[in-house]
């Protein structure tokens, strides 16, 4: 049975399928044609990315449900359709509100469905290697805008900015619906041939909780905590990062832009890096490791004029904001299982929407008081990320009680 399922070409397909929704994240690509084609305000358009951000969390969670009982297929299908159908019916706009309905809501509904389907999948084939495999799915989804930018940005002066809505919604649905030919669903209890699961996965009656069984657990909210520090103190800079060197480096625009794609090379990067960090020597010490990290390149970003050193502290930041994205889904499916890992990564998710609403908006708030110096911002994000440092420690003394409890209990 196990020989039918060549999981690491379902792995392949799964991240060229997230590199097809990550292109959600190269909107800047199609702002501006929009902008000089309608005359919108650039606050109009910003709107439209602002609400794609809000829908994730619930998304996420509605998403993980279909997954649970559908299975991974049948999300990346139904989400497939809608993320094609709504960049191609975004080809048609010609107001703001239609806008938000076919990109914001109906393309982003479609592809958060597909990116939770995708991650619970994962999570289930590499039971041994969770932190790469889910940390290279992630790379893929982080990859779709540098990938699908250039290509935008060609068709868009070739043919329009609505036209090539059009044919990336067209294109994306073709290259989703084979891929979902590939990808398979992982049958329930997957074990990779020859790998014995540890002795703390093995207990008696596995360790699969649900939603509900999940939020008693206290062990659960130093969880979200982590999750919410490390994605907050990450988009305070990540969303800022193009105006931090403008102002506060004095780089052209076209350099600034070079460095977002650096950083956003490194959120890529870290993602697969801290991934299989984690496989190696735990979640816990891995968060560790990278709060240590972003709090360091936070406080060299308040010691520093040159440009170079702003490029060396992004793509610090940077890494470590992508490796959340591999660790906390492989977390919740270490301390809860993979049954109902849909719905509790969603649930979890809520955590990281909560951080890209006020992360950016504190940021912004810093500059606005500050004449555009962001300095007072480096320093509550370098501040949260020492508080992470702290969780991390109050997280494996918990989960060592939780753990000493359960074996007393079992004896």
């Amino acid at each position: 049975m196990k020989a039918n399922y060549n999981r690491w070409l379902i792995l392949v397909a799964t991240i060229i399928v997230n590199i097809c929704i990550g292109a959600q994240y190269a909107w800047s690509v199609f702002a501006l044609p929009l902008s000089k084609l309608f005359g919108w305000s650039g606050m109009t358009l910003a709107l439209a990315f602002t609400i794609t951000f809000a829908t994730g969390p619930i998304v996420m969670i509605c998403g993980g449900m279909l997954q649970d009982r559908k299975g991974a297929k049948f999300n990346i299908v139904l989400g497939g359709i809608l993320w094609g159908a709504g960049l191609f019916l975004t080809g048609f706009v010609s107001t703001p509100e239609a806008l938000y309905l076919t990109f914001s809501v109906i393309a982003a509904v479609g592809a958060g469905i597909v990116y939770s389907g995708n991650v619970a999948n994962t999570n289930k084939f590499f039971p041994d290697k969770r932190g790469l495999a889910v940390g290279l799915a992630a790379a893929g989804y982080g990859s779709g805008a540098m990938i699908v930018a250039p290509i935008a940005s060609s068709l868009i002066i070739s043919y329009g900015v609505l036209t090539t809505f059009k044919i990336l919604g067209a294109a994306f649905l073709i290259i989703i619906m084979l891929c979902s030919l590939i990808i398979k669903g992982a049958p329930a209890g997957y074990k990779p041939e020859g790998w014995v699961p540890p002795v703390s996965a093995g207990k008696p009656g596995g360790n699969d909780k649900n939603w509900k069984q999940m939020l008693q657990d206290p062990l659960w909210y130093v969880m979200a905590c982590m999750f919410a520090i490390a994605a907050l103190a990450g988009l305070m800079i990540l969303a800022h990062a193009s105006p931090i060197g403008q102002t506060m480096f004095k780089l052209e625009p076209q350099v600034a832009a070079f460095y977002v794609s650096l950083i956003a090379l490194f959120n890529m990067a870290g993602r697969v890096i801290f991934g299989f960090i984690s496989d190696k020597i735990g979640r816990p010490n891995t968060l560790a490791i990278m709060f240590a990290l972003s709090a360091g390149m936070l406080f060299l970003l308040t010691n520093t004029t040159s440009s170079f050193m702003f490029g060396v502290a992004g793509a610090g930041v940077g890494a470590c904001f992508g490796g959340a994205q591999a660790v906390f889904p492989s977390l919740v499916a270490e301390k809860y299982g993979t049954q109902n890992i849909g719905v509790n990564y969603g649930v979890t998710f809520v955590a990281f929407g909560i951080a890209a609403y006020f992360g950016p908006m504190i940021a912004a708030n810093v500059a606005k008081a500050s004449n555009g110096i962001y300095t007072q911002a480096f320093y509550i994000a370098m501040i949260l990320n020492i508080i992470g440092i702290a969780v991390t420690f109050i997280y494996r003394l918990l989960d060592k009680k939780g753990k000493n409890t359960t074996t007393n209990v079992a004896q």
